[in-house]
């Protein structure tokens, strides 16, 4: 009845393009099969069957490659390969439509694939099922949704679209079951015999009479002719099928982790053992989401070496099994010794910090995190430490893929810069810089850099650009600087400068005295130095004993002129002089006038007369000083009193002498005698005799004209009552005193003159 059906058969010529290979796997375990070119990872499998047996005896099962998917090729690049007849009608081939072999052994009857029989019962198809190819096995997913990826294809397009006699495959799950194999409610029902090959978006089954070209070649139903987006005319021979769809994805069911399910793919030609179909099943397609995580490479030792802290970073990748969902990610799951932001960081490939959550590209199946392992200032050399990195957890079942990442403290990465002293290769320590003496240029040096604790190599850059190694030669004939980079395997880097300098030596002398006395010493000194030598002119015995010091004593015996040289602590030299000058001794000599006067006259001038005298200091014994060359002192008024005098005179050595005087102040004397009196009256004109401004003895003899002793006074009558001696009054007229007396100084003194008597009348 097919061939009364078949409106036209597609001759297509046999062309040079890549082409479908298929090779049988007739006498393989089913589990490895399955195992090695259908499971994608998440699932595990159990009790897999072939048409009922557990190692492959039939021609209808195969493995397939297929280099190029793109139309109008097959769709799917490798997997295993289920054919209504010998699994070769899938491979390369004419596609005349006209294959017909059979299943060998026979493998006909609804007893085959009892839920492709319900299907196409269900359907009320009553004609028989022939070259059935069944796989059976169990699984226990570690994810929630399975699907997995196929083509199917047949020599039944495009003649047979829409008739009663497609072939008919499907793709059953049923489960979940407990682990006696009882049907388990786990908040859905169980799924019994469900087919999850449908056309996308829909729960339509995949068949010749829903997904095909357009066109009909029949009446029957249903008969869709509007999915021809799914499907593909073969049209390069890449297998002898006439047509097939894309790749297709099953439908994503929910199942329950951990728990078993059964899957059942069967394919069968109905009615008859011609125009066989087959399906593709895409390798590796059949998963639940599982994640893994990329291991660092081994050494050729086969060791994985640890990696250096603070130098390596290690590019970690995280894969799923199949195209990411946009906006998808995935966590990462950390342990170990190794502390986070001190043993080691999470960045991107950027260097940019990003947390454990690791997000993937839509479509794509990786996600990469750079693990870049620090230097801490608590690192001991040596000491390792351990990050472990675990996918996330997803339940009991799943796996959860771990990688070890050892981490080890390298040494300080250090250096020392020398500098070559000499043609025997001595070196020593440089400091940062290199002073030459003004005389000694041009030079040639030999710098070293000793880097140590480094990894790997270390290379070395010079700024002269005169060497890429640790030693380098070079002459200098200006001032300059030199710089020097050593850099490790591991990109650490170490710097040092050297700066060249030409220096010319100063120095200074100078004296605590310039001017010294005979027989002083004094402390010479300059600034700090390496090295000092003092010599003398004329030669100083003193300065001999000590001349190799920074501050030597000296004793001059006349004007001297020392010199000092020094050397710096750069060897290079300088010289520097300084005098003394002997001044003589000098004889204190002073000057007063008057030196003695009285209170009415306190006035004294003063004149320091010492010759050479550069300086002085007067004490007048009043409490008044001076330093005056010459001037005035004046004392206290009213006070008598002998005041010693002191210069003491200076030289410009500041050597002094002393000399001394004495200023005396005496009271103020003074005499007086009236020229006449009245004797006999009641006044103080009553007696005639001297009066004294200082209370003083003295001795008053009166005479008359002629001559004669009127009278003389006694200590107890000193002044005279205008009588004659023991008798009456002398007559008026003039008379002669005469007066002995001790002045204020107590000096004897005599004072005549004459004195009128004025007698009173009533005498």
């Amino acid at each position: 009845m097919r061939k009364l059906l078949l409106l036209f058969a597609l001759i297509l010529p046999f062309g040079g393009y890549s082409q479908v290979a298929v090779t049988s796997a007739n006498g393989q375990n089913v589990e490895d099969l399955l195992n090695d070119h259908f499971l994608g990872g998440g699932v595990v499998i159990s009790n897999a069957r072939f048409n009922g047996q557990a190692v492959i005896n039939s021609n209808a099962i195969g493995t397939f490659t297929n280099e190029t998917t793109e139309a109008p090729n097959v769709g799917s690049s490798a997997g295993i390969v289920m054919v209504t007849g010998d699994c070769m009608d899938a491979s390369a081939g004419q596609s005349l439509g006209t294959e017909g072999s059979t299943a060998s052994p026979a493998s006909d009857g609804d007893g085959v694939s009892p839920a492709l029989a319900l299907t196409l019962r269900g359907q009320g198809n009553t004609q028989d099922m022939n070259d059935v190819a069944v796989l059976q096995f169990d699984f226990i997913p570690s994810g929630e949704y399975v699907s997995f990826k196929y083509v199917f294809a047949s020599e039944e397009y495009p003649g047979f679209v829409c008739s009663s006699f497609n072939d008919i495959f499907g793709f059953f799950i049923s489960g979940p079951y407990d682990e006696n194999g009882n049907p388990v409610d786990m908040g859905h029902t169980p799924y019994q015999f469900r087919n999850i090959a449908v056309i996308p978006g829909s729960t339509d089954p995949v068949t010749i009479n829903t997904v095909n070209g357009g066109t009909s070649a029949g009446s029957a139903s249903p008969c869709v002719l509007t999915n021809t987006q799914y499907f593909r005319t073969n049209t390069n021979n890449n297998c002898k099928m006439n047509g097939y769809t894309i790749e297709l994805e099953t439908e994503e069911v929910f199942v329950v982790p951990c728990y078993k399910y059964k899957l059942e793919l069967a394919i069968c030609d109905v009615g008859d053992h011609a125009y066989n179909s087959a399906v593709f099943l895409s390798a590796n397609s059949f998963r639940v989401d599982e994640l893994s995580l990329s291991r660092p490479e081994p050494g050729s030792d086969g060791v994985v070496e640890d990696f250096v802290k603070g130098c390596d970073h290690y590019d970690l990748t995280m894969t799923i099994n199949r195209p990411a969902n946009a906006n998808e990610t995935h966590m990462l799951e950390l342990a170990g010794d190794a502390v986070k932001d001190v043993d080691y960081r999470l960045t991107d490939l950027n260097g940019n910090p990003v947390g454990e959550t690791l997000t993937f590209v839509e479509g794509e199946s990786t996600a990469t995190v750079r693990v870049e392992f620090l230097s801490s200032p608590a690192d001991v050399e040596g000491e390792r430490k351990t990050l472990i990195v675990m996918t996330e957890f997803i339940n009991e079942c799943a796996k959860q893929d771990t990688v070890t990442l050892n981490m080890v403290a390298p040494a300080p990465f250090i250096h020392t810069l020398y500098r070559q002293t000499d043609d025997e290769g001595n070196t020593m320590e440089l400091d940062g810089q290199v002073v030459y003496c003004n005389d000694v240029l041009p030079v040639s040096e030999t710098l070293i850099m000793d880097a140590q604790g480094g990894v790997g190599d270390v290379t070395y850059e010079w700024s002269n650009g005169g060497s890429t190694s640790e030693t380098n030669t070079f002459v200098v004939d200006n001032p300059m600087e030199l710089f020097v980079k050593a850099t490790d395997a591991c990109g650490r880097e170490l710097y040092d400068t050297v700066e060249f300098k030409i220096n010319t030596a100063t120095t200074t002398a100078s004296v605590d005295r310039a001017y010294i006395c005979e027989g002083d010493i004094v402390t010479l000194s300059c600034p700090e130095a390496v090295e000092y030598v003092w010599t003398s002119t004329p030669e100083d015995s003193l300065l001999a004993t000590n001349n190799d010091v920074r501050e030597p004593q000296a004793q001059p015996k006349q004007n001297t002129t020392y010199t000092v040289e020094i050397t710096d602590a750069f060897t290079c030299k300088a010289t520097a002089s300084v005098s003394v000058n002997v001044v003589p001794s000098l004889k204190a000599e002073l000057f007063l006038t008057p030196t003695r006067t009285t209170t009415t006259n306190t006035t004294v001038r003063f004149e320091d007369r010492t010759v050479g005298s550069f300086s002085r200091k007067w004490d007048f014994g009043d409490g008044n000083t001076s330093e005056a060359l010459s001037g005035y002192n004046v004392y206290p008024a009213g006070d008598t009193g002998t005041y010693e005098v002191r210069l003491i005179a200076y030289n410009q050595a500041d050597c002094p002498d002393t000399a001394y005087g004495v200023v005396q102040i005496v009271p103020e004397f003074a005499i007086w005698l009236p020229n006449a009196f009245t004797p006999g009256s009641d006044d103080v004109n009553a007696t005639f005799g001297p009066s004294f401004s200082v209370e003083k003895e003295y001795e008053l003899v009166i005479y008359s004209r002629n001559g004669g002793k009127i009278f003389r006074s006694t200590p107890e009558v000193k002044r005279w009552d205008g009588k004659y001696e023991g008798g009456d009054y002398v007559p008026n007229g003039v008379y002669i005193y005469d007066i002995m007396y001790r002045d204020g100084e107590n000096r004897l003194q005599r004072k005549t003159g004459t004195v009128t008597v004025i007698l009173n009348e009533k005498e």
